[in-house]
């Protein structure tokens, strides 16, 4: 699976942080929280669980900074509330 690095405001795949290959974007709702806003995988690239290893990263992420996560992007919010290792910092 491809190296994901983390960008401002960003976690992706790719040698460019301003054209990846695959990126998760979040805001910061507020110092506690952080909003999942877009995940964009190409169709080429779909089916590697890419998208899911962005959620994860932005769920460590939170985790490592105490903060919670939402999510207005339809993709994230699906992947973590369908996974129970996730919830721990989920606020839907």
């Amino acid at each position: 699976m491809a190296e994901i690095k983390q960008g401002d405001h960003k976690f992706y795949t790719g040698e460019d942080e301003n054209n990846p290959e695959t990126v998760i974007t979040y805001n910061d709702v507020n110092d506690d929280q952080i909003e999942i806003n877009h995940t964009g995988v190409p169709s080429e690239m779909g089916g590697q669980g890419l998208g899911t290893a962005l959620v994860e990263a932005v769920v460590n992420y939170a985790r490592d900074n105490g903060k919670k996560v939402s999510a207005t992007c339809p993709f994230a919010a699906k992947v973590i509330e369908k996974h129970p290792e996730f919830q721990d910092v989920y606020k839907g």
